[in-house]
């Protein structure tokens, strides 16, 4: 049952609200009465959006939605709150048996049903201005969770809050009419997504722009290819504003320029404080625009945390998955998973600036260690650890051991950080990550070693911010190579 308190309406709009419940119907000329209604809805519209508050609360047993305008700024309150959050689908099925049975059942089988747990639950928190990546397994849950915070489908216990205007894009392209063109399908489009008509004409020419769709706009949407179709919602969805935007699966939308541009407006978005949920099964989106991401399994919360970390532990699972099926994992997960045979293992990595404060965004030139907090179960003889710091396209820039900067290391054991300095970080502006490893010699001191075969990888799994700063303004590239110019002129 859907609530508004009378006080939430302003008297103008109750006196519109009157006068269509009871001068309307009162009319005889139906046309005359249709302008009318028209206008008077308008009418009524401007009158609600003209108040501050918008309260709506929806009841239903044991489940509330609460959505107020008032309480997005303020960030005591958090953006999103579940508590034993669950959500449970009931699976039927008929099964025939006999010719008999059959007959006797009127041609209707033995029916049973069983109880999926979407969710099961789980208590989560998303605080204003967070972006929070969903990872795990189809079925798993990720969708679900969003469309329980968009509300289109209600939990069957627990509790959801979500302060703030809220913008899905579950499905992008939702609501076009291929009979009609890009221009009228993003004004129906919009307004299915709530979006005021003034509001969508103030954006279209941003709309356009962004979906590269200007020699197309006005033909009807049938004729687009898949690609286009997908950028014209895409385009529209990101243009609502909203305090909470929900992204399942659509980071992948067009060609991998086009896929840049997506990522560089969700960054720009984060930047601004919006509150952000994005589901991906590409973990290159999770590291590149999260700042947070939550692995889901079988409706539960396995872990939550940095994206690096996440990534690790999701890989990690589907990796041990593998090996109790007696499978050989995935090609993917080998080539960017956390593997090893995890005698010695990584606890956690982490960077520091010159004065000891943690953050993962510098400036180029900037002084920075990087600690790799390890635990070893057992005395392991000649370890040998290394880092490599890798650019957006997975690119190797730069790849160190302590071979050559610390030497041979005769045995450690326990728990301990290995530490990696850099008097000046030499980046250009831009997004970067840190893969590490730790491995053995084979042979004893000075013989050969491969990371791929050791105790710990962890693949682009600490991802960073290059800033240009003082030195890096208006350079070009990855690379910072001190440089000056000198310019000498002979007059004629």
């Amino acid at each position: 049952m859907c609530q508004r308190t009378q006080s939430h309406w302003g008297a103008e709009a109750e006196a519109c609200k009157k006068s269509l419940d009871d001068d309307l119907p009162k009319k005889r000329n139906f046309q005359k009465v249709d302008r009318e209604r028209k206008r008077k809805n308008c009418k009524l519209q401007k009158a609600l959006f003209s108040q501050r508050i918008i309260h709506v609360e929806i009841n239903r047993s044991s489940f509330q939605f609460k959505n107020n305008m008032n309480d997005v700024n303020k960030q005591n309150k958090p953006a999103i709150h579940c508590r034993n959050l669950t959500k449970t689908y009931t699976l039927s099925a008929e099964r025939m048996t006999t010719w008999k049975e059959t007959v006797l059942r009127g041609g209707r089988g033995k029916r049973s049903t069983t109880l999926i747990h979407a969710l099961d639950n789980i208590d989560l928190t998303i605080h204003n201005g967070e972006t929070v990546g969903l990872i795990g397994d189809n079925g798993s849950g990720k969708s679900t969770l969003l469309k329980l915070i968009a509300g289109i489908t209600d939990p069957t216990s627990g509790s959801i809050t979500v302060n703030g205007t809220v913008s899905s894009l579950l499905e992008v392209g939702v609501g076009f009419h291929p009979e009609m063109t890009g221009r009228e399908n993003v004004y129906l489009s919009g307004t299915l997504l709530g979006i005021p008509h003034g509001e969508i004409t103030r954006q279209l020419p941003h709309i356009i722009a962004f979906s590269e769709l200007e020699d197309f706009i006005d033909s009807p949407v049938k004729h687009y290819s898949s690609g286009m179709y997908l950028r014209l919602g895409f385009a529209i969805g990101i243009h609502v504003h909203p305090q909470v935007l929900l992204v399942d699966e659509i980071l992948a939308v067009g060609d991998q320029r086009f896929q840049r541009k997506c990522k560089d407006h969700i960054r720009a978005l984060r930047n601004s404080g919006k509150t952000i949920i994005v589901v991906s099964h590409d973990m290159d989106a999770i590291l590149s625009v999260c700042d947070r991401a939550i692995v889901l399994d079988k409706g539960k919360i396995l872990g939550d945390g940095p994206p690096y970390e996440m990534i690790g532990l999701y890989k990690q699972h589907l990796f041990e998955l593998s090996r109790r099926r007696g499978e050989s994992p995935p090609a993917d997960i080998i080539k960017r998973n956390r593997f090893g045979t995890f005698e010695l293992q990584f606890e956690s990595i982490r960077m520091f600036d010159a004065d000891g404060i943690e953050r993962y965004v510098y400036e180029t030139g900037e002084p920075v260690r990087v600690d790799f907090a390890w635990s070893a179960r057992q005395a392991i003889k000649f370890p040998v650890f290394g880092m490599s710091i890798l650019n957006d396209d997975s690119d190797y820039l730069f790849t160190v051991a302590t071979d050559v900067t610390f030497g041979d290391i005769d045995q450690i054991n326990g728990k301990g950080v290995t530490t990696f300095h850099f008097e000046s970080l030499n980046l250009l502006e831009g997004p970067y990550s840190i893969s590490c490893g730790v491995t053995q010699r084979q042979d004893g001191p000075g013989s050969a070693f491969n990371f791929f075969e050791g105790f710990d990888v962890m693949e682009e799994l600490c991802p960073f911010w290059i800033k240009p700063g003082k030195k890096g303004r208006g350079l070009r590239g990855e690379v910072y190579f001190a440089c000056k110019s000198l310019i000498q002129s002979q007059q004629a």
